[in-house]
């Protein structure tokens, strides 16, 4: 299997997990985030925060990290086809 094909798999393979465990824990920190959850309000800062590191967190995961990887063996293979 190519390089291409191997990183379409495993993306669409690991995306639907990373979208459920996402979505579950930022879901979770909503009532805390719109200080819903009675005794923690001063936490809403920390929630808000929690909720924007998952969503860049998943965008990293599903399309930066691979399209970076394919990007870096891909001038590592035409580096080494010169020599």
């Amino acid at each position: 299997m190519g390089l291409r094909e191997a990183l379409l798999k495993a993306v669409d393979l690991r995306t639907r997990p990373i979208l459920m465990t996402a979505t579950a824990a930022g879901v979770g920190m909503i009532p805390i985030a719109l200080e819903w959850a009675v005794g923690i309000e001063r936490l809403s800062p920390l929630a808000v925060v929690a909720i924007g590191g998952l969503i860049t967190g998943t965008f990293l995961t599903l399309v930066v990290v691979p399209v970076f990887f394919h990007l870096l063996e891909s001038a590592r293979h035409r580096i080494y086809a010169k020599y």
